[in-house]
């Protein structure tokens, strides 16, 4: 394991054995829920270049005054490496990229669209993050899962009794989802609040830039709850398909859609592919229960969440739902 050299307070504080990190404070805008703003951006074009300025474009533009605190940036495009550098370049010209971080996908989704070939969520106001990369060695994905844990466990006890969720995505195809992920949870307790996805490629993307074979793990924190739904239909007809994802949002929602500030859904690419021409209508029937607020997420190579007050999973063809709501 390398030595990383130290960067601004400002961004970031770092750690052996993975990088950590805290995005600090700023006084801002408070959105009418929560005090968090939630601002997504999609583009369906195939340039690099072009789909990330659209995408960052409208998710500044939805943002108004906020400043963005951490960006999400899930894709699709065709290429290797270094169009997914092309378009997190052009993502950096609308966000600072020390707070970029994000992973490939076979599609982003947003409330607008199930087909994004670049999507991207912008978080401001009352929200917190911390940020840890860790590689995979020698196919240990628990062990970088640990990795990641273990960079984050101050950062966890600092947020004390604060709403926490820990994103967690990167190069984990299922079932190494699992293994990640009880690698987090041996570290944080395996009650943690986890969801998040494996990356389609293998490719994470850490402070706007691509990082190969890599996982890493987002924790927000803040005045907020959240509220879990693990969900698989157990057939492969596509409007069995479509309909669990209406059920998996309805459990996450419940009686709280007032109260609704962001919808994160993280779902398995061959769900994708079973649902065929169908896709679409799973949005409409997840935007029905979630109302206006703003949806993000992808189609990925597995997906990590919880059912109930169980122990997070990594699991295959489920869709995972985190409804983040005003306390």
């Amino acid at each position: 394991m390398i030595g990383l050299k130290g960067m601004t307070m400002s961004h970031n504080r770092i750690l052996w054995l993975s990088v950590l990190v805290i995005l600090s404070p700023a006084i801002m805008p408070l959105a009418a829920r929560a005090g968090i703003v939630a601002a997504t951006g999609q583009s369906e074009k195939t340039d690099p270049a072009g789909a990330g300025d659209e995408a960052a474009t409208k998710a500044k533009a939805a943002l108004k005054d906020t400043a963005a605190k951490v960006v999400l940036v899930f894709d699709s495009l065709p290429g290797e490496a270094d169009a997914k550098q092309k378009m997190l370049d052009a993502v950096a010209k609308q966000f600072d990229a020390a707070i970029i971080y994000g992973c490939s996908a076979y599609n982003a989704i947003t409330q607008e669209t199930v087909s994004a070939t670049v999507g991207v969520l912008a978080l401001g106001g009352d929200i917190q993050a911390s940020v840890a990369l860790a590689p995979v060695e020698k196919d240990d994905f628990k062990g970088a899962g640990v990795k990641i844990g273990e960079g984050l466990k101050d950062a966890a006890v600092k947020a004390g009794q604060a709403g926490k969720l820990l994103v967690l995505i990167g190069a984990c195809h299922v079932p190494k989802d699992n293994d990640l992920t009880q690698g987090v949870l041996s570290v944080l307790g395996e009650k943690f609040p986890v969801a998040g996805g494996a990356a389609m490629g293998d490719l994470a993307y850490f402070q706007g830039k691509v990082q190969p074979m890599h996982d890493v793990g987002l924790l927000l924190s803040g005045d907020f709850k959240t509220v879990f739904s693990l969900r698989n239909s157990g057939s492969n007809d596509p409007m069995d398909q479509v309909n669990v994802a209406r059920d998996a949002a309805k459990e996450a929602v419940g009686e709280t859609k007032d109260k609704l500030v962001l919808l994160f859904t993280f779902e398995c690419g061959g769900r994708r592919d079973q649902m065929g021409a169908e896709r679409p209508k799973e949005l409409d029937l997840i935007k029905a229960e979630a109302g206006a607020c703003p949806i993000f997420g992808f189609y990925g190579s597995g997906e990590i969440g919880k059912k109930g007050d169980k122990p997070a999973q990594g699991v295959g063809y489920h869709i995972s739902v985190v409804a983040i709501t005003s306390k």
